[in-house]
């Protein structure tokens, strides 16, 4: 199962402060690496599909289903149906793309469900916050054989690591219990499979204003990891603005 990567990735280009990206959900892995190369070809957008190899649930999704279900379901059995593509638009000035990409991805696949996100704070792996000057409003957009959706969230994040795949992992089930133990908010903790190594995603969704929320669940989060493992991790997170969600067309 090898992921696809478009020749323009770069690594760490979806946390970059202030751009927008897209997340394409068409229900498993081999769609979402055919979306990719699809929009790679046509669009002047770097993408990439990696494949989810482990998924658990966290406190959130459980108290809160109709949030998630509005961005998509969770595949606990199969995680790599949860597997989905990724756009790279950049600055703010590249969403006049987003049309012809969402005029794409339904005529291809009308059961998809396609997020649109801007990075408005984030803190590196250096632990070092970073703060968008300008957010942008939600973008309203009417796309054949879908409909946009009135979100209940503003904002998702993410808190992430990655382990070389030769070291020690953490068991998923006392990573949920230890991390909610000490009150960090996610409805999910995904894997994905990076080839030498493996990545690590919480998520969360937020009405916003959480900055110090953040550093605090962030630090938790690392803490956590090495005492699991017994190695030291850095951790990054990302701070995410929903602009816009289309689900298929009833």
């Amino acid at each position: 199962m090898n992921r696809y990567q478009g020749d323009t990735i770069e690594d760490g280009m979806f946390s970059r402060i202030g751009t927008c990206h897209m997340h394409v959900d068409a229900g498993g892995f081999a769609a979402a690496v055919d979306i990719a190369k699809m929009l790679d070809a046509k669009h002047p957008v770097p993408c990439k599909a990696v494949p989810v190899v482990d998924l658990v649930s966290g406190p959130q999704r459980k108290q809160s289903p109709d949030a998630y279900a509005e961005h998509h379901p969770a595949h606990d059995k199969d995680p790599q149906a949860d597997s989905f593509a990724s756009v790279y638009l950049g600055d703010v000035a590249r969403l006049s793309l987003v049309p012809a990409i969402l005029n794409d991805v339904y005529f291809a696949y009308p059961h998809a469900i396609v997020e649109l996100e801007q990075v408005s704070f984030a803190i590196t792996w250096d632990g070092q916050p970073k703060t968008v000057q300008k957010e942008h409003d939600s973008v309203k957009l009417d796309v054949p054989g879908a409909r946009q959706i009135v979100t209940q969230v503003s904002y998702e994040y993410h808190h992430g690591f990655n382990l070389d795949r030769s070291a020690p992992q953490p068991d998923l089930d006392q990573l949920v219990e230890h991390l909610a133990g000490r009150d960090v908010e996610f409805g999910s903790i995904y894997v994905f499979d990076r080839g030498d190594q493996l990545a690590y995603r919480t998520n969360c969704f937020t009405a916003g204003g959480v900055g110090d929320k953040l550093i605090k669940e962030r630090q938790i989060c690392a803490e956590t990891v090495a005492e699991l493992t017994g190695n030291e991790t850095r951790v990054k997170t990302v701070l995410e603005k929903v602009l816009g969600i289309w689900q298929p067309a009833r």
